[in-house]
């Protein structure tokens, strides 16, 4: 069911949805503040699966808009779909910001298309957003939305991760005219010599560059350091559930625990392995992309150079060392002693990777003529 609060301009925009899909609407026509309408009224829909709001009928935008969708995420399960003939980026961005990504506008061909994608199982992502608005003509191949195909979920249960999942390439369908095969999913698989190297801040980091730039990702914890739980609290990620599984998700990331179901429909797997040891040497040579992050302090180099000893010289040249917490003026330093290394930023921000954006190109950069020629064999 919908519930759908418009002016009387727009009153008609989800009706389609009623004739077509059966979806019973209940409509509240006129000027609203939203804020009080969610406040007051909202409690009395509970059963509704969907809340639709036409920002031309609102009173209190944007502080009023602001102040509902934040009691919306914290009170009720409806999903919110905004819709808006015309809307500033600024606003749209606010939107984006606040995790509301089920937005329709722009074309008003498009319309009943972009409502139908709102009320699927998994809504309009973040990374549509960023493809309609930004990316487009970058991106090759439309991806489906996450766990509408789910094909082969892997269980990670309590015992180390000793293989990674079975890839099972998709095939588009070739009648259709623009179809094109999907590229399989990339495993990228983060250690650390010790811990507290940030090798949870890179994995996390990575993972939020590669979702602003359109690609489908997941990140799985993968080791018994368990902290993911306190940074879906910090950051109050929305929960996420189908019936094969759940995980959490933000800003276009999706985060699974080591016990959850991943799905096959994303672009990046990122398996946040912990500490690189005898348990996780196997997984982690399995990664189409290997990163094993560092700290260059002389007391710390001991546990780097036990890391990087588990490794054949040909094998270390697949690895990207990466170290962290590096003052500027020791990497020439830690050059000699690890030629290879790469120097991160500092961005102690755990969802922050702009700071680190050219070392994150860089390093997919240099792993991606090497993936394809994996993928050709």
């Amino acid at each position: 069911m919908l519930l759908y609060v418009t002016s009387n301009q727009n009153n008609g925009i989800f009706d389609f949805l009623k004739k077509e899909n059966g979806m019973p609407i209940k409509k509240f026509i006129g000027d609203y503040e939203l804020a009080a309408f969610v406040e007051n009224d909202l409690s009395k829909f509970a059963s509704y699966r969907y809340l639709a709001v036409d920002l031309e009928c609102l009173l209190d935008i944007p502080e009023g808009l602001f102040k509902a969708i934040h009691a919306i995420q914290d009170w009720f399960e409806q999903r919110l779909i905004i819709f808006a003939r015309e809307i500033t980026p600024e606003l749209k961005q606010e939107l984006l910001n606040r995790e509301v990504y089920n937005i329709i506008t722009g074309d008003p061909r498009e319309f009943e298309a972009q409502i139908l994608r709102a009320v699927s199982r998994t809504g309009i992502t973040y990374q549509d957003q960023l493809l309609k608005d930004e990316i487009h003509e970058a991106v090759a191949i439309e991806q489906p939305s996450i766990a509408e195909i789910i094909k082969r979920p892997v269980v990670i249960d309590d015992q180390p991760l000793t293989e990674m999942p079975f890839i099972e390439t998709a095939v588009a369908d070739p009648m259709e005219p623009e179809a094109r095969a999907e590229p399989e999913e990339q495993f990228i698989i983060v250690a650390g010599s010790q811990r507290r190297t940030g090798t949870t801040t890179t994995a996390i980091q990575l993972a939020n560059y590669l979702a602003n730039q359109g690609k489908m990702v997941a990140y799985m914890e993968a080791n018994d350091h368990n902290h993911l739980k306190p940074i879906i609290e910090a950051y109050r990620m929305k929960k996420e559930e189908i019936e094969d599984g759940e995980w959490h998700q933000t800003k276009g990331v999706d985060y699974f625990y080591q016990d959850g179901l991943v799905m096959k429909t994303y672009d990046y797997i990122i398996f946040d392995v912990g500490v690189l040891n005898e348990d996780v040497i196997e997984p982690f040579s399995q990664g189409h992309i290997k990163i094993l992050c560092g700290a260059g302090k002389c007391f710390e180099r001991a546990a780097l150079n036990q890391a990087l000893a588990h490794y054949q010289k040909d094998e270390l040249e697949e690895i990207n060392l990466l170290l962290n917490f590096i003052a500027p003026e020791e990497e020439a330093t830690l050059k000699t002693f690890f030629p290879t290394a790469q120097f991160s930023q500092y961005a102690p921000n755990i969802m922050g990777w702009h700071a680190n954006k050219e070392l994150f190109k860089q390093l997919l950069r240099r792993n991606e003529q090497g993936f394809r020629n994996d993928s050709s064999r």
